[in-house]
């Protein structure tokens, strides 16, 4: 039997002809709204999802569907224990597009430090030097926090220390069997706001990590220092925030995550000139998406075809999880 699978949004057209060189039809979605996505993934046995938010409604629609292949890391976009009662596998990509966000998030703190989009501004409006006015720091020799040390934190850690010579600090508490390099140094959850220069999330969101940066966090850090997210915005407490950058308690912030997305025009971060906003394009690079697009692909295959996937996340009722 010819399987089919749903593209609800865009992909890399690599992703795509990967299916259908291996034998899949694709059904293209026209929306991401729930009520097309139940009438569109009808007659599907699998889910590439790249943005899409799928909800229980949309996988009860139709129960033919086997796997669910996320483009990407981030899981908060899926009804996961629904996808796991109704015996469906999730899989996703790890590793496609972290140097992109790694890349991305070095630039979000270069930017935010020399106060670029002040200064961008300033140019289109003639006036010159408005930078005799707006001295930004180095990064180099900075103490760098991060919260978080998975494939992208390391990274980002990785290209600080070697590329501007900062000094690392990580949280312990993500740290559980990981070895750091040598470059790094292990520490509290307040010795790492207190000391570092640029705070960096990189944590996923999962119901225990709401609002895990909040008024405490940003109390304690130091009233130089810059805070950066690029993973995502309900980690953070916007509200203190933006109490935080309005009061001065933090130099700035750079933010590439949102706790509503699409953001709102009207949000208040948007507004403030120490805040740099970007909409959640950490990861869209041509590199990233086409890796991203072509990994999901290759696990559906592998899964049709009986084979363990490498990236499972769930442990589906009904059938074991394949582990490679």
């Amino acid at each position: 039997m010819e399987q089919t699978v749903y593209i609800p949004c865009r992909i890399a057209e690599e992703g795509v002809r990967y299916l259908r060189e291996h034998g899949f039809k694709i059904k293209e979605g026209s929306g991401t709204d729930e009520e097309t996505m139940c009438r569109e993934v009808e007659g599907c046995q699998a889910i590439l999802l790249r943005t899409a938010h799928l909800t229980r409604k949309v996988l009860e629609t139709e129960p033919q569907v086997r796997i669910i292949a996320r483009h990407g890391v981030g899981l908060d976009i899926i009804d996961m224990a629904a996808a796991t009662e109704l015996g469906i596998q999730v899989t996703n990509t790890p590793g496609s597009n972290g140097l992109s966000v790694a890349e991305y998030t070095i630039g979000g703190m270069i930017s935010a430090a020399r106060k670029i989009q002040r200064l961008s501004a300033a140019a289109r409006r003639g006036d010159f030097f408005y930078k005799n006015r707006c001295q930004g720091s180095e990064l180099s020799g900075k103490t760098l926090g991060l919260i978080g040390f998975g494939h992208i934190g390391s990274s980002v850690a990785k290209i600080a220390a070697m590329g501007f010579d900062m000094k690392i600090v990580v949280y312990k508490g993500h740290m559980e069997g990981k070895i750091p390099p040598d470059y790094v140094r292990i520490a509290e959850w307040d010795e790492v706001f207190q000391t570092a220069d640029f705070i960096s999330l990189h944590v996923p969101l999962r119901p225990e990590n709401v609002n895990l940066v909040g008024e405490r966090e940003f109390e304690m850090m130091k009233s130089s220092a810059i805070f950066v997210n690029t993973a995502r915005g309900k980690l953070v407490d916007e509200e203190s925030l933006l109490t935080a950058l309005q009061r001065g308690q933090i130099a700035g912030a750079f933010l590439d995550v949102f706790s509503e997305e699409p953001i709102s025009k009207d949000n208040p971060l948007l507004h403030l000139d120490n805040v740099t906003a970007t909409p959640h394009c950490g990861a869209s690079t041509n590199e990233a998406l086409t890796r991203s697009a072509v990994w999901a692909a290759m696990e559906i295959d592998r899964f049709f075809k009986g084979k363990p996937v490498r990236w499972p996340v769930n442990a589906p009722a009904g059938q074991a999880m394949l582990l490679s």
